[in-house]
């Protein structure tokens, strides 16, 4: 076999109801079997070109921060949760008004709390997670970033972690970042919102409607988001292509 990195696939070629090609770099690749590990709504839409019918929802996104911080924080463990007054107005402002969630619950990481060699000595390292809604739809985070990062350390000073004047190195990604680093649609985390009590059953199966052998796993697919359910979609479509192509 053969190894291809920073390849683009440009498209996937299906004929007769079944998958014939992977198009890449003026490359086309024939082909029986594909797995697909790409947001579910841009293989439906610019790798297969499917663009009939309503989009789904996206669903959220994240902001986040990586901070170098000199000194450290009394009391701050491993694994920090910082929850805001009103956490269902976090979730209207993620997808109802469609911006920076003004008082989000913040997620703060800090693994030299268990690891001082994660950081410089005497300093700490954090990693900084709020929910965000997606890119895109009169939302550009390209443009909000700097005064959202300036927000969430304020945000995080009023509830008693005043790091502001401890930063000694600072990186973010923004919705907009996990768009362009990733090809996720809109840099959403999970695909498809999984609203309502059969949300998570409405999720892209792992076997594609569109092709035969053209497979789906990965976050936005069955069974859903996080490392163990990723996993999972990646046995799931490795057990099911075994007998498919014996």
């Amino acid at each position: 076999g053969e190894l291809r990195l920073e390849t683009t696939v440009e498209r996937i070629s299906v004929s007769g109801g079944r998958v014939e090609a992977v198009e890449c770099a003026g490359d086309r690749i024939a082909c029986e079997v594909v797995v697909s590990s790409a947001d579910a709504e841009r293989l439906e839409g610019e790798l297969l070109g499917q663009v009939d019918g309503p989009r789904r929802e996206r669903s959220l996104s994240g902001f986040a921060l990586m901070l170098g911080l000199r000194g450290h924080t009394p009391g701050l463990a491993h694994h920090n949760i910082l929850f805001p007054a009103d956490y269902d107005a976090e979730f209207d402002d993620v997808f109802v008004h469609r911006r920076p969630v003004r008082d989000p619950t913040i997620y703060v990481a800090a693994s030299s709390v268990s690891d001082a060699g994660e950081a410089p000595p005497g300093c700490e390292n954090w990693f900084v997670l709020v929910n965000a809604p997606t890119q895109g739809d009169g939302l550009d985070w390209d443009a909000a970033a700097d005064a959202y990062e300036q927000a969430l350390l304020d945000r995080l000073a009023a509830r008693g972690l005043d790091v502001r004047a401890r930063v000694a190195v600072r990186a973010r990604r923004t919705p907009a970042d996990l768009e362009r680093q990733t090809g996720a649609a809109g840099g959403a985390i999970y695909g498809a919102a999984p609203h309502g009590r059969l949300g998570t059953l409405r999720r892209p199966g792992n076997r594609s409607p569109a092709a035969h052998g053209l497979y789906l796993v990965g976050g936005t697919t069955h069974p859903g988001g996080g490392l163990p359910l990723v996993a999972l979609s990646a046995k799931i479509v490795a057990e099911e292509i075994g007998p498919a192509t014996s």
